[in-house]
């Protein structure tokens, strides 16, 4: 899609890409949450035009969008909605000549780099110490196959100052205006998966958000976690941040999961981990002198504030048990690339860990014996440090439990004919229950078998689960669901990768044809 946002407020026209045997086509939207949501998409009577609303209430965050008729659903695709003012890129813009001229340098732009060689320009004009945020969304979110680079550049080409790989393969650059004057934003790419050519890349699928900003960019919270029984406060970190701003309160009793923290007028909002933990920070931990005895999960915020640092946390169990321990940093924006490391009272090296399930970040386990002391070392991977280099220490006893996972996001189902749908089980941490999975969310008339997944059987890893019914033909959304067999206490929704998003979707699509 393009543009594939748009701000608070407005109503605009989008153009669909893709094949659309026929037009036009239904639409439906839900919240970065899945909720539902009070945007409006429409098809207009042009082929692949759509015109999407926003109100003034709307959240700002990432909204999936479907297209779908009566035979079937397209994937979500991600649509951005920004507090901040935003403009569409315009060609010609490829030299400092030609660069469009933004006049407030606080909104998002949303462009494309359409062809080979392309590269897109704009001009800014900055005071003297005005703290320029450049912060480009492509690879993320978009799923766009560049790996992009910016560039500040005096209007007579002199590069100030540069970024590629900033947040994966997506460049971010913080700039302070050396004097005053008009300064020059670049953007080009190469292809995400390098290919022989020795030229900037681009095509149609090539789509960015650009954000420049001279207002609030919020890079991370601190404490980066926080527990759910009571009210807690965090500190937000980043740049152009107002004084009456850089605290804020947390309610008590928010939902698990990664929470979004936002300020008006913000370019961005920074993830904060809810959870059912106890939270502390590397600074308390130093006035402590040793780790909380656990008795659930201690979530330890840090940051390694300088060039070659360790951070050493001293940490005793009273008796023989397992733990798990991780450090999340890259999946909530750091610079960190984290290695893990865990030593007894002899310095002997018990677990040591760098990247995980292809991440950068890592998670290890050990087995602790009777009254002994043990030290939790991280640090980064190539010795680098800085405020930038902000993490989340993760220790804990494994949990026992699953997650169920589909191949597609989209089914069809012919009246009066049987549907199977495969689902596959992740049992972790010696998880051995019964496990009933059951789709929920069905219209009348549409039923779901109950499957078991049996621990040592062949349904401890993949089961099928059978719909089936005389529903008049619609379209819905619906979800497939497992429950821990002995009490229901234990329940997941089956989920679905999708391109862009780091955790996976678990609203499905159910398309019931037939006369």
């Amino acid at each position: 899609m393009f543009p594939h946002g748009a701000s608070r407020g407005k109503t605009v026209t989008v153009s669909a890409s893709g094949e659309f045997p026929s037009w036009p086509l239904d639409s439906w939207l839900c919240e970065e949450s899945e909720r539902e949501t009070n945007l409006t998409c429409k098809a207009l009577p042009e082929k692949g035009k759509l015109e999407i609303s926003i109100p003034g209430d709307a959240r700002p965050g990432i909204y999936w969008l479907r297209l779908y008729n009566r035979v079937g659903a397209s994937s979500p695709r991600p649509f951005l909605v920004s507090d901040l003012p935003d403009v569409i890129e315009e060609e010609p813009n490829n030299s400092s000549n030609e660069a469009p001229h933004l006049e407030k340098p606080s909104l998002m732009i949303h462009g494309r780099l359409e062809k080979k060689g392309d590269v897109d320009s704009y001009s800014v004009d900055l005071q003297d110490g005005d703290v320029l945020v450049a912060d480009l969304t492509a690879s993320r979110v978009l799923a766009s196959p560049m790996d992009g680079s910016l560039q500040i550049t005096s209007v007579g080409g002199f590069i100030l100052t540069e970024n590629d790989d900033d947040q994966g393969m997506d460049p971010r650059i913080v700039f302070r205006a050396p004097a005053p004057g008009r300064y020059i934003v670049r953007l080009f790419a190469f292809p995400a998966k390098p290919n022989s050519s020795i030229q900037f890349s681009g095509g149609s699928d090539y789509i960015y958000r650009l954000a420049l900003t001279t207002g609030p960019f919020i890079e991370y919270s601190y404490p980066l976690a926080v527990g759910l029984a009571a009210p807690a406060e965090v500190a937000l970190h980043g740049w152009n941040i107002p004084e009456d701003r850089k605290t804020i309160k947390i309610a008590a009793n928010g939902g698990r999961g990664l929470d979004l923290v936002r300020i008006p007028g913000a370019a961005n909002a920074a993830p904060l981990a809810r959870e059912d933990c106890k939270s502390i920070t590397e600074e308390e931990y130093a006035k402590m002198g040793r780790l909380p005895e656990p008795t659930g999960t201690l979530i330890v915020s840090g940051r390694i504030s300088s060039p070659g640092e360790r951070d050493t946390y001293v940490f005793s169990a009273p008796g023989k048990e397992n733990f798990e321990v991780s450090v999340t940093a890259r999946r909530v924006g750091s610079l960190l690339d984290p290695v893990l490391m865990v030593k007894d009272a002899d310095s002997k090296t018990v677990a040591e860990k760098d990247d995980t399930d292809s991440g950068l970040d890592c998670t290890t386990q050990f087995t602790t014996a009777e009254n002994k002391t043990y030290r939790i070392e991280v640090r980064d991977r190539f010795s680098h440090g800085g405020r930038r280099f902000f993490y989340m220490l993760r220790i804990a006893r494994p949990a026992r439990a699953f997650s169920l996972k589909l191949a597609s996001d989209s089914f069809v189902l012919d009246k009066g004919k049987k549907l199977e749908i495969p689902v596959t089980v992740d049992r972790r941490g010696g998880y051995e229950g019964k496990i009933l999975i059951t789709a929920t969310g069905l219209p009348e008339g549409v039923s779901s078998t109950t499957a078991e997944s049996l621990h040592g059987k062949d349904s401890a890893k993949a089961v099928k689960i059978v719909l089936e019914g005389d529903s008049t033909p619609l379209d819905i959304p619906f979800r497939i669901r497992g429950s821990d067999g002995a009490d229901g206490a234990e329940t997941c929704w089956a989920g679905y990768n999708v391109p862009g998003r780091k955790a996976p979707l678990t609203k499905a699509w159910l398309t019931v044809k037939g006369e």
